[in-house]
């Protein structure tokens, strides 16, 4: 049997979207200001998924949930080293307007 999946749809422009959200069966949920429809297929939370990205739309679907992500980890994993390397002391050059004539 088929996972069945919610589907969330938000963003700024959502409202001028609210006819076709109704027409695909999406409720307005007030508390979390966002279009939501329960129990939904795979195949058509992809058909809304390409909805939303088409007309930039920012949406959730339950089946993508990453519940605990470490983003330190994922900017530092496998290039520790290039970020630790020691940097050459460089000497800028001084402004014009503290040179000292001769």
């Amino acid at each position: 049997m088929a996972k069945k999946i919610t589907f969330f749809a938000f963003g700024r422009d959502s409202y001028y979207h609210r006819e076709w959200f109704k027409k695909h069966g999406f409720k307005f949920d007030r508390s979390s200001k966002k279009w939501a429809v329960y129990n939904l297929s795979e195949q058509l939370a992809e058909e809304y998924s390409s909805y939303c990205r088409e007309f930039g739309l920012n949406f959730e679907r339950s089946d993508r949930n990453i519940e605990s992500f470490d983003y330190v980890d994922y900017l530092w994993e496998g290039r520790r080293g290039e970020f630790m390397k020691s940097y050459e002391k460089k000497i800028l050059p001084k402004p014009l307007s503290q040179k000292t004539e001769k």
